[in-house]
């Protein structure tokens, strides 16, 4: 509680600076009021008091309330903006997710072991974005805490990988040596495979949550720029926009407006926005209004001509996908439908018994077990490949 220490020692250096004034002249009286007169402690506390109930309110009992409180002390009180406290590994016993709370508890019990391997992964290329992402996919974690739960995890995911390859293994006629050190390098490379895995999911939630608001970002605009219109400032738009049924825009706006009761300037808020977000026109449509906040600009105007543009822009995605389509429908025929008849009818031909076979079709490779390869692994995996292709391509509207 630093920054609840902070506060109470500025309030005992007002009270003693006020006890000093009294016994000054009347003119040394007024120059320590001048210092005094930027330091608000009341309206201070009065807020972040204010804060604490909301939160708990809201269940929120771990992962970055007080440093978010510390932060508010430090720009209302000093004027800068004062670096968030990191939160600590043992917090993870206190969240809501019974998993998580067991992955923590597992993590502090073997931390002797867990520690020598976190630090190996720290200096891993992936730990240099994975605070933004973890941001970005609103994962309400710190990167101590995320390494810790990925250590835990991968750790998991090696034993277990080691236990089954060294019993598989065993049972072979390998040589003993390699009998011991196959499963231990089978271990190793599942582990940072498992490490590299789970770094990767806040991006892959962040970049989810960004298609997800491209679905609603045309509606919600034309909201707005119809509430704005109407006469409503932006604040009453944006909890109007807070309270709809966007989905996850909705949410985005709702931690905006929570941010501007908080104490944040608007226009701060909604950068904050556009850093967290992986929507591009999103992130766009709030660099206009953050600029036409700070220029004047009809924001009502504006608002509608951007919607138009997305609009246009989701369009042009949906007219491009239905055109490479027509090409990959081609395709899908014939790896679905043609492959499969054409190696069924020569695959028939060559391992016939009848008098009558031609050299030419005896040199096809096409075994018994080489067509059981061919339809049971071969053809499956490139009909997945291609409706995973167009399902990742298909644009989000």
């Amino acid at each position: 509680m630093a920054s609840l220490d902070f506060l109470k020692k500025k309030i005992e250096e007002k009270d003693k600076k006020k006890g000093e004034a009294l016994q000054k002249p009347a003119q040394e009286t007024g120059h320590e009021e001048e210092k005094l007169e930027g330091l608000d402690v009341e309206k201070v506390e009065s807020i972040v008091q204010k804060m604490r109930r909301k939160y708990q309110l809201e269940g929120v009992e771990y992962g970055g309330l007080e440093g978010s409180l510390g932060e508010l002390r430090g720009i209302i009180a000093e004027g800068k903006t004062k670096e968030i406290e990191i939160q600590k590994v043992e917090e993870l016993q206190e969240v809501s997710s019974p998993t998580v709370r067991k992955i923590g508890m597992l993590y502090i019990k073997a931390k002797r072991i867990f520690s020598p391997l976190s630090k190996i992964v720290i200096r891993m290329p992936q730990m240099e974005t994975l605070s933004y992402f973890l941001f970005s996919a609103n994962m309400r974690y710190s990167v101590k805490q995320y390494v810790a739960i990925t250590v835990t995890l991968s750790t998991i995911c090696a034993l277990v990988v080691f236990a089954i390859s060294g019993i598989l293994i065993g049972l072979s006629w390998l040589p003993l040596y390699l009998k011991i050190l196959a499963p231990v390098l089978l271990a190793i490379w599942f582990f940072f495979l498992s490490v590299i895995v789970i770094f990767a999911v806040p991006k892959q939630k962040a970049k989810s949550r960004g298609d997800a608001i491209s679905m609603e970002l045309p509606f919600a605009l034309r909201h707005m720029s119809t509430e704005l219109h109407s006469g409503m400032g932006l604040y009453r738009t944006l909890q109007a926009i807070a309270v709809s049924d966007y989905g996850v825009l909705s949410e985005e706006f709702a931690k905006t407006i929570n941010e501007v009761e908080e104490g944040i300037e608007i226009k701060d808020a909604l950068s904050r926005l556009a850093l967290r977000t992986q929507n591009k026109s999103l992130r766009n449509s709030l660099t206009h209004m953050i600029r036409a906040l700070k220029t004047g600009g009809n924001l009502s105007e504006i608002m509608s001509t951007i919607a138009d543009d997305v609009g246009f822009e989701l369009r042009m995605k949906t007219r491009d996908f239905a055109q490479r389509m027509n090409f990959f429908g081609v395709i899908f025929i014939f790896v679905a439908i043609w492959l499969p008849v054409i190696m069924g009818i020569l695959g028939a031909i060559r391992n016939s018994v009848i008098t009558g076979n031609t050299v030419s079709l005896q040199s096809l490779p096409l075994t018994p077990v080489t067509m059981s390869v061919m339809y049971l692994v071969v053809l499956p995996a490139l009909l997945l490949m291609l409706v995973i292709y167009i399902k990742s391509s298909q644009p989000k509207v």
